[in-house]
């Protein structure tokens, strides 16, 4: 509407009514400009506008993408003759998991040790106690393991026999284990330890090892297993788990034969035996626990 001031000019004034009017269809405007937007927006913005797009040579002709850059590095190592391969166990990232296959190996003195990581996460494998160890690393760190990467071969420095290492993962420290340096074998190296599905380590001076956790079923029992050994060789068994074990010749408490060939009663955690082979003749002896039956194992005579 239209008033006028004291100099009788004339002013257009708006009414609340006509503002309101204005208000509503400037919303109405707005809202159909979203309507048709929103749903559009993804296409809208999909396609850069062209002063963003940088132009690129092209490859000069009989010359496909990629060909002449350099390839990628190789990290993976090559594990020497005679060393020893541990594996980092899959899942052992998970804390009560199996960590390390063969758990307390025992090393031949002198002899180089390689980690494999079988699992789907980094590890490492450093020796020491734990992270609060102020020794940690001094002997050996394998740095960062990738998921299925292999370390650079470790030296034991200093190492002297009968030492026990104690190694854990910087990672995940719940993981640890530990090395036991024994006696150089006559090529001062050490065979590969047994694999799934693969044949036993050969040992001069033979040494069984009943691992820890062998008492939960379906753990790793023995190691290594098979066990190849030459007649008249004595076995020195070692229970490293946390109850007692024993090795028994058979396939079972139900064995009529059980123990005839060899038993070395019940060892304590921590506790050592012996097996006599020289009274055995060529071939398989199954084994068990007579305390876990469901431990089996299998000793070569050749």
């Amino acid at each position: 509407m239209t008033t006028e001031d004291e100099n009788h000019q004339s002013i257009n004034r708006t009414s609340p009514r006509r503002l309101a009017k204005g208000i509503a269809i400037l919303v109405i405007v707005m809202a159909v400009g979203a309507a048709i937007a929103v749903p559009n927006w993804t296409e809208m913005v999909k396609y850069p506008p062209p002063v963003t797009t940088l132009e690129t040579e092209p490859s000069p002709a009989g010359v496909s993408e990629g060909e002449g850059l350099p390839a990628a590095e190789e990290t993976e190592t090559a594990v020497p003759a005679g060393a020893m391969t541990i594996s980092i166990l899959e899942g052992s990232a998970v804390q009560g998991n199996p960590d390390y296959e063969p758990d307390a190996a025992q090393v031949p003195l002198n002899t180089e040790v390689v980690w494999e990581n079988a699992d789907s996460v980094p590890h490492t494998a450093t020796s020491g106690s734990g992270p609060e160890d102020a020794n940690s690393g001094q002997i050996f760190d394998t740095g960062i393991i990738n998921n299925g990467e292999s370390s650079a071969p470790m030296e034991l420095a200093g190492a002297a026999e009968g030492d026990e290492i104690a190694y854990y993962c910087q990672v995940h420290p719940f993981m640890t284990s530990a090395l036991t340096v024994t006696a150089a074998s006559a090529e001062g190296s050490a065979s590969a330890p047994a694999t799934e599905g693969g044949g036993g380590a050969e040992t001069a001076g033979a040494s069984l090892a009943i691992l820890e956790g062998s008492s939960v079923q379906g753990n790793p029992a023995y190691e290594p297993d098979p066990l190849t050994v030459t007649a008249g060789d004595a076995v020195e068994v070692s229970n490293q788990d946390t109850v007692p074990h024993t090795v028994t010749s058979g396939t079972g408490p139900e064995d009529a034969e059980s123990g005839s060939q060899f038993d070395t009663s019940i060892m304590d955690a921590g506790a050592t035996a012996q097996v006599d082979t020289a009274n055995l003749a060529a071939g398989d002896y199954p084994y068990y626990c007579a305390v876990h039956p469901y431990m089996v194992g299998t000793l070569k005579v050749s």
